[in-house]
């Protein structure tokens, strides 16, 4: 007797179980119920009258704090959103503009203006860091932990993706002195190459207060993101520029990594006017459907290299201008080492987070 999913399984020329799998992927990665015009249509809401205006400043496990005129609100989000299938982990985010029922409801969440995302830790979903901001502070540390220039570039990618202005903070300047030779030649390095992309960077030491002023003069009037790794400072740079007293962690001295001191994000008005985020540190960092394209665009200084082949990878294409660079020390490989590693996973490579699980 023929059981019916034998049919099924001489149709596919595959096993059933290997063929419904195939089917959840095509579902999950369909993008039809993700077209323009349906969120075209979530946009366009009409604003009651009645609903109060406010801006969310923190999202914790008590639920979702807003600020109305002042005012924190502890606020709930209504269940129609929470039954919508979308590609975002978070409906909400830090920064958002909603509106609020008199029972404290949000019903309608504004358009957004910017944003900074990632990669949520299973790959499949989009993770909203912050929202509605101006400019991203990347922050970076040299000796401890040590300066990560491609976690830097996976920065300015998502913060141009994001349409945020993108500011690189190097903490910690006082170590080079007494730390190994080899970091103070990589932080030179990397100044030499990354100035001249354009990208306004400060070195920075919350010890002796160099650049705070700096510092200070950039968040002026600006709503700032800080994010960046585990253990760089962030919460110490906006202690130690405003004498605030946000909790700060220590650096665990085996693994040269910090702890998540800073457990969620929060906006926060600053005296001289604006708001910065403190965002929790990150040990990597995916971008949100990271493209190849990207990647090239990113790294357009690769392009005055003049290889043969336009579409050239710079992997081990003959005749590739960039690898001859890099051989003939024209090219600074702490730059080709962070492109190997987005160009990977652009074209179907694992994640740095995968490959360091696997």
């Amino acid at each position: 007797m023929t059981r019916e999913f034998d049919y099924e399984e001489q149709f596919h020329g595959r096993d059933r179980k290997k063929w419904r799998k195939e089917r959840r992927q095509a579902q999950a990665t369909d993008r039809s119920k993700f077209k323009k015009t349906d969120r075209e249509e979530k946009a366009s809401v009409d604003i009651d009258p009645s609903w109060r205006q406010g801006r969310v400043v923190a999202i914790t496990g008590e639920g979702i704090w807003v600020d109305r005129e002042g005012k924190r609100i502890l606020a709930t989000l209504k269940g129609l959103f929470k039954k919508e299938k979308m590609e975002a982990k978070n409906l909400i985010a830090v920064g958002d503009l909603v509106y609020l029922t008199d029972d404290d409801s949000i019903v309608h969440i504004a358009e957004r203006t910017s944003f900074l995302a990632r990669t949520d830790i299973s790959g499949r979903k989009e993770q909203l860091i912050a929202v509605n901001i101006d400019q991203a502070i990347i922050a970076v540390s040299v000796v401890q932990p040590p300066l990560k220039p491609a976690l830097v570039d996976r920065y300015l990618i998502a913060a141009e993706k994001g349409n945020i202005c993108p500011i690189i903070v190097i903490n910690k300047i006082d170590l080079l002195d007494a730390g190994p030779l080899s970091e103070k030649e990589r932080y030179l390095d990397f100044l030499s190459v990354y100035e001249k992309l354009g990208v306004p960077i400060l070195s920075i030491s919350t010890t002796t207060h160099t650049g705070l002023d700096a510092l200070r003069a950039l968040l002026k009037n600006k709503t700032s993101v800080f994010s960046g790794q585990s253990g760089v400072g962030k919460s110490s740079l906006i202690n130690a520029a405003y004498g605030l007293n946000l909790k700060i962690g220590e650096m665990a001295q085996k693994t040269a990594k910090g702890s998540h001191t800073t457990t969620t994000a929060e906006l926060i008005a600053l005296p001289d006017g604006g708001y910065c985020v403190d965002t929790p540190g990150v040990r990597s960092f995916g971008i949100w459907k990271l493209t190849k394209d990207e990647v090239i665009h990113h790294f357009h200084d690769f392009a005055g290299l003049g290889c043969k082949y336009p579409d050239c990878l710079h992997i081990n294409e003959p005749e590739c201008a960039v690898l001859r660079a890099l051989e003939e020390q024209k090219l600074a490989p702490l730059r080709y080492e962070s492109y190997c590693s987005l160009i990977d996973e652009a074209t179907g490579g694992l994640d740095n987070w995968t490959k360091r699980k696997l």
